[in-house]
């Protein structure tokens, strides 16, 4: 089990996400060491040189004029000054980068006993009260200190919000970019998807529109050169099997009727072995011509599964074959009957001609899927053997009993199968013979 997306989009979507996001951990990161910290440092440097200036120039005032500037001071520049008598309750700045720069500065200016400090709060645990109230510095003035109030702001200045805001509106401004390129690109990727498994369940799908970047449009371009190869050489088979076939009809129909005016002259056991191999030559070029058509060009139509096995079934029992029936009435399927029809009279057939004896034909639904069994007591086929069975004009007759036959029947039946949407399968069944199993969805 993987962890990871299985569709392209998805996959593209997870790689650009977690590609922007350590591109833009990383350009936090740069950007804090190398612009961020450096300029705070440098205005944390140009505001402690002002607070020094008001400190010179309040020495220099007298009180009228110190109250005057001191009002000045806290109109224009929101920085309020007091002068200092020892009952206020302060108590130092918490340790903090910003906080801890600023506080290096005023030492250097004045004094290592200078120090940063925060009004003291009724709730010391309200951090976001405290992160939003004013610094304090004491600042010597002449024979006077002056307790200086500021805004934190003017030395914290916090840029997360914004680089947040940036980050998201770049990371989704990615996403959707990348969701709007993979999905022009999945469209005619889904399209010839589709268009392949149609094409290997049997069907004959139109050629697919070349849309998409160049990559794209050259594999669809091959895929439709490969499409036109395969159903010309469909075409050319179905020719060719349909002109033997038919050739062979006729001189086929000439040796059974001289073979019915020889009737008495001949030793009657030699003429019965004539008529069953012009009669196995005959199911053969049935066999050709069934498999030359395409079960695909046939229209969908609801049928009743059990009833339709069960006509295959009459029809084998009047040529001969023992057949039972054991019928579970089923909902309605979507199928192409007389495709249908012929891949259970391939099996039926096959089952009589190699196995011979009871066949059972059944029909089942399992979970949601319906189920047409052939079950016969012949010798089986052995397991190393069953896909390629499945193959057109593959005969195994040690695997049987030797009978003649085109090795068409259970290649018919599988494409069938296929086209349906589902498989076939030959089982050993229990007791001994062979199940002939097809499977295929009911929806």
């Amino acid at each position: 089990m993987t962890l990871l997306p299985r569709s392209l989009l998805a996959r593209t979507l997870f790689a650009v996400v977690a590609a922007l996001v350590l591109s833009q951990a990383a350009s936090l990161y740069l950007l804090h060491e190398y612009v961020t910290a450096p300029r705070n440092a440098f205005g944390i440097g140009q505001f402690v040189s002002h607070l020094k200036t008001i400190g010179a120039a309040l020495q220099t005032m007298s009180p009228e004029q110190q109250q005057e500037f001191i009002a000045r001071i806290a109109e224009k520049e929101g920085i309020r000054l007091s002068i200092a008598r020892g009952t206020e309750r302060m108590r130092p700045a918490p340790d903090v980068p910003p906080v801890n720069v600023f506080r290096d500065r005023v030492r250097e200016i004045f004094g290592s006993e200078a120090d940063v400090y925060v009004r003291e709060r009724n709730d010391p645990a309200d951090e976001p009260a405290r992160r939003r109230q004013a610094l304090w510095i004491k600042l010597p003035a002449g024979e006077r200190e002056f307790w200086v109030a500021f805004p934190r702001g003017r030395i914290d200045r916090d840029p997360t919000t914004a680089l947040l805001a940036w980050s998201v509106a770049g990371l989704a401004i990615a996403v959707l970019a990348t969701f709007f390129i993979v999905w022009r690109l999945n469209r005619p990727l889904a399209e010839l998807a589709r268009a392949a498994d149609r094409l290997g369940g049997g069907g004959d799908p139109p050629p697919v529109a070349e849309a998409g970047p160049s990559e794209v449009r050259a594999v669809t371009r091959a895929f439709n050169r490969m499409q036109e190869g395969l159903q010309k050489s469909r075409s050319d088979r179905a020719a060719f099997l349909a002109g033997v076939s038919h050739d062979l009809r006729t001189p086929l129909s000439r040796l059974k009727l001289e073979l019915e005016m020889l009737e008495g002259t001949i030793d009657p056991a030699t003429r019965g072995a004539m008529g069953e191999d012009l009669d196995d030559m005959g199911a053969i070029i049935d066999q050709f011509m069934d498999f030359m058509r395409s079960e695909a060009s046939e229209p969908l139509s609801a049928v009743s599964l059990a009833e339709l096995a069960r006509n295959c079934a009459e029809r084998a029992a009047r040529g001969g074959a023992q057949v039972t029936c054991e019928m579970e009435e089923l909902p309605l399927v979507m199928l192409r009957p007389l495709a249908m029809q012929r891949a259970i009279d391939n099996l039926i057939g096959n089952a009589a001609r190699h196995a011979g004896g009871d066949i059972v034909l059944r029909t089942r639904r399992d979970g949601d899927e319906a189920v047409v069994s052939v079950l016969d007591r012949g010798p089986g086929i052995p397991v190393d053997l069953v896909d390629r069975l499945k193959e057109p004009f593959t005969r195994r007759d040690a695997a049987r009993s030797g009978s003649s036959g085109a090795g068409l029947g259970l290649a018919i039946a599988s494409r069938v199968a296929e086209l349906h949407g589902g498989h076939l399968d030959l089982l050993p069944r229990e007791g001994g013979g062979l199940e002939a199993r097809l499977r295929f969805p009911l929806a």
